[in-house]
Parts: C-alpha cells; structure tokens; sequence
C-alpha cells in the first residue's frame, strides 16, 4: 500500500464519478411501461397456474420461465445489465413484501383447488396477480431510481 494520501480535490473528484455512475444506473432504471406488464404477467400466471391440474400448473411455470429468460435478456440488451430484485439496498423490504403477498395468493389458489373453485375464480385470483405485480414494479422502480439519486 501507498502512504500517499488524497487531496480534497481527487477525493471530491472520486465521488463526484461515484454520483455520476449513481445517476445513470437510475436513468437506466426508467422502465418502459411494457416491461412492467411484463413483469405482472409472468407473477401473474405463476399465481394462475396453480390454481390448475400439475399439467397445467408445469405448463405455466415454462412459459412463466421462458419470459423471465426474455424479460431478462431484453434488459441487457436495452440497459446493459439486469437488476435482481432480490438486490441489497432500499428495494429489498419492498421486494420481500411483495413476495408474502404473492405467496398468500398462492395459498389461496391451493385451497381453491382443494375446494373445487370454478376456473373464473382461478383467472380472477391470477388478475389480481398481474396487477398487483404490475403496480409492484413500478413502484419497485421508483424505490431503486430514488436510491441511485441519493434520495432513498
């Protein structure tokens, strides 16, 4: 290690680059309105899925699978990168609060099935996932962007 020390100049110069690298991972954070749906969809046919006979609960989760692949490979394309939501930071609680709502629906979807719920009731169970996960992400990307412009 060196003894040399910064001056206030390169110290502030180091930091300002920090700000700027912030600052344009939350421009990239500016989610098209597609890419939210997206996400609602492929939550909400995981949540539909299980409400189902296991061929169909295998089909939804493939198809379910196969749009996170694309959802994913879109976001590196387009921004270079793809943020976990799982990620350390101001997202994370958000993140984890979602995940218990999803799960409460999934247990509501299994004992509609143990109960013989009729399919509608499964389709509106699995709308309710949809928007509940379209809203999530977009409030999810407003967590994130505040947190990269230092306001979190």
């Amino acid at each position: 290690m060196s003894d040399e020390t910064l001056s206030p100049a390169e110290a502030r110069a180091m930091l300002d680059s920090v700000g700027a690298t912030r600052a344009q991972l939350a421009a990239l954070g500016n989610c098209p309105p597609w890419r939210h749906a997206a996400f609602g969809g492929i939550i909400g046919l995981l949540v539909t899925g299980v409400g189902f006979p296991i061929q169909i609960q295998t089909a939804t989760l493939c198809v379910a699978m196969g749009g996170l692949v694309l959802v994913g490979k879109s976001d590196r394309r387009r921004y270079g990168m793809f943020v976990n939501g799982y990620r350390k930071g101001a997202t994370r609680p958000f993140t984890f609060a979602l995940l218990v709502a999803m799960l409460a629906l999934i247990v509501a979807q299994i004992w509609l099935r143990e109960n013989d719920a009729a399919a509608g009731t499964h389709f509106a169970v699995g709308l309710a996932a949809f928007l509940i996960g379209t809203g999530c992400s977009v409030i999810w990307n407003r967590i994130f962007r505040r947190e990269m412009e230092g306001r979190a």
